[in-house]
């Protein structure tokens, strides 16, 4: 965007915007937009919106959930999670113009009582004391809620608590949206920590805030679809919802050997994990596992993701889909080794929006922050009927995070194969069979299963018990049945003994 040189004021508060419009005497540069007023900064993305017309879509709303203190948190400098990923989405959203395609939601943190719908309260109570000067690593409880070991995958920083608490608060707010009807399609791009267990940090995730959210969408939805595109195993959600028939969750994601020749993590997610094997289990095929080697590439990912996806969408029906976009799964990223560019990822944000179902898109994994920036702006596009120009707008706060050949040129469309490109080991053939093996899994899902929407609130162990309460006294109404019809049948013989059905027999 055009930016009016720093220089004298003649007294005309609008007199830099004015220059700005025009074709001359202008700075394409950070240094001289930073220097306008609030209200100046406002009128020039206003214009860069209008100019390209970046307008709330027709017909539906979305939201965008997202507390700015989630920023300011660190994992350590050389840990590959690095929260400012978030800082350079939110920067290149505004940037765009997109805030004014969406409802802006700055929610509260989660409390105590809100993760513990799903969380051990033993496990929160350790989360919300422990700090780098009272962490005590010979403790037993430090390794057994999944702290410390030879990666430290899940390391103790200052302000860990309020980090948990912010996104998860952000994806219980942008689930409330849903369930109210503000929003179609709610967005928590600080969101989607999929490892965490019940009680358990792990892979860099400490709650589960995908859990908690799909915990609140069951309370006005009999069906939940959860799918996950990060480079690994959805392992944290599909093991809280295992037992149950109303969630059923899709993971496409790397499954094999790393580098080191150790299973990639997890080390979950073959084709062949379905869920609970005991036929009696309501989970017993409810988790579908699309396992994939290194370097698949843009056609290959989005074949194989509108093949099995519509077909799971059409066999169990959902009433809402949750979407993790973990962006490791990009080409060039820190810890992933696919070679996905930035559009081939939004199509499956794309490709889920065609179903027109209540829609939450929560963020995930992602190593190399400017390429994660890139795509979660360009979903957030997606989500509104958007189309964003290439060069990224000189407005743009840390816009050298981008530039060099190496960062991407500038643009918001790099080629994200420029410095490196992973070798493609997933042939034809194999994924042509993975695609007939994960139909065949669908086979034995039952038809999707119809309850009573649960409106008091209660958790799924609790739904699950009175379920089980409930077929218990159906199968002893069914016994005593038997039993009537039985006793019945023998008085019957015994009233006509000697009659014309014994009598050839004497």
């Amino acid at each position: 965007m055009r930016v009016d040189a720093p220089g004298p004021s003649n007294g005309s508060s609008n007199k830099i915007v004015e220059e700005w419009m025009s074709p001359d005497n202008y700075v394409e540069d950070y240094q001289a937009f930073k220097l306008l007023s609030n209200q100046e900064k406002e009128l020039v993305i206003r214009k860069e919106a209008e100019e390209y017309g970046i307008e709330r879509p027709q017909g539906y709303n979305v939201s965008f959930h997202y507390n700015p203190h989630v920023e300011y948190h660190h994992f350590g400098s050389s840990h590959p999670m690095k929260p400012w990923r978030l800082t350079l989405t939110k920067q290149l959203i505004l940037a765009y113009g997109l805030e004014y395609t969406m409802e802006l939601h700055e929610p509260r943190p989660a409390s105590f009582d809100e993760l513990a719908i799903f969380h051990d309260r033993e496990y929160l109570d350790f989360l919300k004391h422990i700090t780098p000067q009272n962490m005590d690593p010979e403790k037993e409880e430090y390794l057994n809620f999944g702290f410390g070991g030879e990666s430290n995958d899940c390391p103790v920083f200052d302000g860990l608590w309020n980090y948990v608490s912010l996104y998860s608060g952000a994806s219980l707010h942008a689930a409330s949206s849903l369930l109210n009807g503000q929003s179609d399609i709610a967005i928590n791009w600080s969101g989607g920590l999929h490892h965490a267990k019940k009680n358990a940090a792990s892979g860099f995730c400490y709650v589960n805030d995908i859990v908690l959210a799909i915990q609140l969408l069951l309370t006005q939805n009999q069906r939940v679809l959860y799918i996950d595109i990060d480079v690994h195993h959805g392992d944290g959600v599909e093991q809280a919802f295992e037992s149950i028939d109303r969630v059923m969750t899709l993971s496409y994601h790397k499954f094999g050997m790393d580098r080191n020749n150790y299973p990639f993590f997890p080390g979950t997610g073959n084709i062949n994990e379905m869920g609970p094997t005991d036929p009696s289990n309501r989970g017993k095929g409810h988790s579908l596992n699309i396992p994939l080697d290194d370097g698949i590439d843009d056609d290959q990912y989005k074949w194989l993701f509108k093949t099995v996806t519509g077909a799971v969408v059409q066999k169990y029906n959902p009433n809402a889909i949750v979407l993790q976009c973990g962006a490791d799964s990009l080409g060039g990223d820190r810890l992933g080794k696919f070679n996905l560019n930035i559009k081939a990822h939004g199509f499956c944000v794309e490709f889920i929006k065609s179903f027109n179902l209540p829609l939450l898109l929560v963020g995930g994994g992602g190593y190399t922050p400017r390429n994660v920036a890139r795509t979660w702006c360009h979903e957030t596009a997606v989500c509104v009927d958007a189309e964003l120009h290439n060069n990224l707008p000189t407005h743009l706060p840390y816009l050298q995070a981008f530039q060099g050949e190496e960062n991407g040129g500038g643009v918001l469309y790099p080629d994200l194969h420029n410095t490196k490109r992973h070798e493609n080991i997933n042939t034809s053939q194999k994924l042509n069979n993975i695609v007939k093996q994960a139909l065949e899994n669908l086979r034995y899902l039952e038809g999707a299963p119809s309850v009573v929407v649960n409106q008091r609130g209660l958790t799924e162990e609790q739904i699950a018990r009175i379920r089980e309460k409930v077929e218990r006294e159906l199968k002893e109404e069914a016994e005593d049945r038997e039993r009537a019809d039985a006793e019945a049948g023998r008085r019957r013989r015994e009233r006509n003994t000697g009659g014309r059905g014994e009598h050839r027999y004497r």
